[in-house]
């Protein structure tokens, strides 16, 4: 699981180039009920569903025995994180961290599917600039968004059209930040977590004490629009991600002292909150299949030594695992725009070490 605990204290871009090609639980007073819970998953094994006959990988491509295929290893401990495809599907824009999994000053990339090493758009060598996998490159906006603090001591949340200069979306002075962004279809919404620094918790940092909010902003700033109050709440509610077709945006939540997370959606409006996940686990990063009718998603489930990413049905039900590498953590997945694949990060291991970016043809749901 890709989890910011804090709003980063030192994150900032400068602009090096443009980006090419085409544009690309419980105790919550407004809970409704549970969606169904999954059931008769096997935790271990290879997955469970069809994947496309054409799914062989080109010639000399690194490949996992779960049929797996390598996008990109960065070198020198660098970690390769966050895939988030661009609205062509030609493109996966990154995070690389230059300090090992979630360490160090990071840069913005853009990999082309053709090949060869990704092409830095946002970065700096003492700060960090940060996307979301999922819905953070909007082909109506024609930008990408992504989280800094280079003009502030806090995340703020930024966007980038390609060949063009980073743009700010907000502006807040509370000593919050503002992180994880991600963009309604129509690209004139921007839904996006807010971190407080705990203010009970026994040490800094203490995630169990964290209570995150949702909120979403116009694309071209104002007011931000509260949607979930974590506070308010007593839970913790991070990396939101809007359907393609523009009613749910789904979230991790879990309450305040419990470890475990689940999935649960809620309206554009802040109403219809709705628990999809229901087994034990930790179940995070969630994004949508290009149809809104799926959800993929990095998990535990099962008591998984590493969370594996899986694919649920929206409405809930019983998850298909999709990855099989239980020696390493796979996370932070992204569908595809034509529905063919899934890209994620993975760690072997675990996140103690650098991740790399593949990609797993998807699953063939009915």
């Amino acid at each position: 699981m890709r989890i910011r605990v804090l709003p980063a204290a030192v994150v900032a871009a400068l602009l090096l180039a443009g980006c090419g090609g085409a544009g690309p639980g419980s105790g919550s007073s407004d809970e409704e009920r549970p969606g169904p819970g999954p059931a008769g998953v096997s935790p271990t094994g290879p997955p469970s569903a069809t994947v496309p006959s054409d799914s062989a990988p080109p010639a000399g491509v690194e490949r996992r025995a779960d049929g797996a295929q390598l996008l990109y290893r960065a070198g020198g401990g660098r970690s390769a994180q966050n895939p988030a495809f661009s609205p062509d599907g030609r493109s996966v824009l990154l995070t690389e961290f230059s300090g090992g999994y979630n360490k160090g000053a990071a840069a913005l990339g853009v990999l082309s599917l053709d090949g060869g090493a990704p092409r830095t758009v946002v970065a700096d060598p003492d700060r960090a600039a940060v996307n979301l996998p999922g819905a953070s490159w909007n082909a109506a906006a024609d930008a990408f968004a992504f989280a800094t603090d280079r003009e502030s001591e806090h995340d703020e949340i930024w966007l980038m059209r390609p060949g063009g200069a980073p743009e700010r979306v907000t502006g807040h002075a509370d000593g919050s930040g503002y992180s994880e962004p991600s963009f309604s279809p129509d690209g004139e919404w921007i839904v996006f977590q807010q971190s407080r620094e705990p203010e009970h918790a026994a040490l800094p940092g203490d995630a169990a004490e964290q209570q995150d909010s949702l909120w979403k902003v116009r694309r071209g700033g104002g007011a931000p629009v509260l949607l979930v109050d974590g506070r308010g709440t007593g839970t913790d509610n991070r990396q939101p991600n809007w359907s393609p077709t523009g009613d749910r945006i789904v979230f991790q939540r879990r309450s305040a002292g419990r470890e475990d997370w689940s999935l649960w959606t809620v309206d554009p409006d802040g109403g219809g909150l709705r628990r999809v996940t229901g087994a034990p686990g930790e179940h995070t990063d969630p994004s949508w299949s290009p149809d809104g009718r799926y959800l993929v998603f990095s998990s535990t489930l099962g008591d998984l030594p590493n969370a594996q990413v899986f694919v649920l049905e929206a409405a809930g039900g019983t998850p298909v695992r999709v990855t099989g590498d239980d020696g390493a953590y796979d996370g932070a997945p992204s569908w595809s725009p034509d529905g063919r694949w899934i890209a994620f990060e993975s760690a072997p291991g675990g996140e103690a070490g650098p991740a790399a970016l593949w990609r797993i043809p998807a699953p063939g749901l009915r």
